[in-house]
């Protein structure tokens, strides 16, 4: 029996692959919009230098179409390739070709004028033709709205203009400030303290107790008739100005060493001047006489005081022609950090705020601030240890803590809330 052989058995068709370098290649194209209708011819063209990509371009009365097989001198695809097959039905045969993968897209004529213009710039016309249609056509209050907008608008081309110009001014006038370090090193030195060594390692390094009290200054302090009779309370209130218990106590300790120390005795002295001074008002102080009578120092010393913590009173004398003196606040806050200063050394460079302000008739919180002032740490402490490690009565009530000097030293920052 046989069997009738159908006209479309594939298994006659012949395949082949064209491997030729027609001119007129087929190509895999993808739309990214529009499609072009299925009459329209494409124009192919490579790339001379790169025999595989290619570009199609067709159009229309509106769109233009352009496709392309790279992007950015890439292939579209990569580690893949096309065929397209062509079935001949006269030979019955199929023919493979390679085709290139092509992405098309699609511009409208009408709108390639707009190209390349910023949506602002677009904006900006619409925003023309809108104000003109308002002063062609427009109500009368719609016209003074927009002239009263054009008086108001902004120029933005005079603007970067006069920022250029501030810009190069404010540039002209900051070059001649002074910098952050300039303007610390201007702060430091103009603290009422005495000279210091910002890099020392131990307290008793710090402060140069040479400027605090110097050797020529030290000379005019006598201080025989103590070391001849040390426990005698009359020469003790002949040679000490003031009732302070931390002075009482340092002397008394000192003098009855088997060695006393003369520069720590002589700068507890010291230190008791200068407490009676800071007691003093500027109407005592305007009386030499009565003021070297009071300090229970020598006329030399008085006058190392004046000069150090006093500013001289221009065109006024006292009788024996020497000048006026008088305490203004910046000499005040010299003379307190002063004697912060001298406490500290005499006490192992620590002091308590409530002894501080029982001598100076001052608050305890005012003693704080001029101990931390000379670079002090304050420490809380217990009121049986105040009472324990001071000599004044009323300091026990005053205050809480203790001021300690550490090192290296470190002052405290300006505070930045407005006075």
């Amino acid at each position: 029996m046989s069997t009738k052989r159908k006209a479309n058995d594939l298994s006659d068709i012949a395949v082949a692959i064209d491997t030729s370098k027609a001119r007129v290649q087929p190509v895999l194209a993808t739309f990214s919009a529009a499609i072009p209708p299925s009459a329209s011819s494409f124009t192919t063209y490579r790339r001379t230098d790169k025999r595989d990509d290619c570009i199609v371009v067709s159009e229309n009365d509106k769109i233009e179409f352009v496709g392309k097989s790279f992007d950015d001198d890439q292939p579209l695809v990569r580690g893949c390739s096309y065929l397209l097959g062509v079935y001949d039905a006269q030979t019955n045969s199929v023919t493979f070709r390679q085709a290139p993968l092509v992405r098309v897209d699609s511009t409208i004529k009408a709108l390639k004028g707009a190209q390349g213009v910023s949506d602002r710039d677009i904006s900006d016309r619409i925003m023309q033709a809108h104000t003109e249609l308002g002063v062609a056509f427009g109500s009368k209050k719609r016209r003074a709205q927009i002239r009263a907008d054009e008086r108001n608008r902004i120029n933005m081309e005079g603007v970067k203009e006069d920022m250029k110009t501030i810009g190069a001014s404010i540039e002209i006038r900051t070059s001649s400030m002074p910098t952050k370090q300039e303007l610390t090193d201007a702060q430091d030195s103009a603290r009422p303290v005495p000279r210091y060594n910002a890099e020392a390692k131990v307290p008793a390094e710090i402060y140069d107790m040479e400027d605090v009290l110097p050797k020529s200054v030290a000379a005019f302090i006598d201080i025989s008739p103590l070391l001849a009779s040390p426990s005698d309370l009359d020469v003790y209130r002949e040679k000490v100005p003031i009732r302070s218990g931390f002075v009482k106590s340092k002397l008394s300790y000192l003098l009855n060493q088997p060695k006393p120390d003369i520069l720590q005795i002589r700068r507890a002295l010291y230190l008791s001047y200068l407490i009676k001074m800071a007691t003093m008002g500027n109407k005592q102080l305007a009386d030499r006489n009565a003021c070297v009578q009071s300090l229970c120092c020598s006329p030399e010393m008085a006058d190392a005081l004046f000069s150090k913590f006093a500013e001289c009173v221009a065109g006024s004398v006292n009788p024996d022609g020497s000048p006026v003196y008088r305490k203004t606040t910046a000499m005040e806050n010299k003379l307190i950090c002063y004697i912060a200063v001298l406490m500290l050394s005499l006490n192992g460079w620590v002091a308590y705020p409530s002894e501080l302000a029982g001598d100076l008739g001052i608050q305890g919180k005012k003693a704080e601030k001029y101990l931390a002032s000379v670079g002090c740490k304050l420490e809380a402490v217990s009121a049986a240890e105040i009472a324990a490690r001071t000599s004044n009565k009323r300091s026990v009530s005053r205050s809480g803590k203790k001021a300690v000097l550490k090192a290296p030293i470190q002052f405290p920052k300006p505070s930045l809330r407005r006075a």
